[in-house]
């Protein structure tokens, strides 16, 4: 039998590119999974299609266990790809 579960938690973004994003949770997502996700980057939001490429646990400075997860874009907006791209040139331009 089908089903579908809702869940919300923020994410906080460690890398991003036009192929993926790399976040950082409190809580391990399962490897291969599949998720739709609402992106929000700096006021733009749209939905995407992610899945799960990689989980790493990490050490907080605080003790605490976190995750890195590696997210693959298996789809997403014209609109959502123009502002990854804006932002990338934004912040490589800011670095030089």
């Amino acid at each position: 039998m089908p089903g579908a579960v809702a869940a919300t938690e923020t994410l906080q973004v460690v890398n991003l590119g036009v192929s993926g994003v790399l976040v950082e949770s409190a809580w391990p997502l399962p490897e291969f999974a599949e998720f739709r996700v609402q992106l929000v980057l700096e006021g733009h939001v749209s939905e995407a299609t992610v899945k799960v490429r990689r989980v790493a646990p990490v050490r907080s400075q605080a003790g605490d266990t976190k995750y890195q997860i590696g997210l693959e874009f298996l789809s997403i907006t014209t609109e959502a790809e123009d502002e990854i791209n804006r932002l990338i040139v934004s912040r490589l331009g800011a670095e030089v």
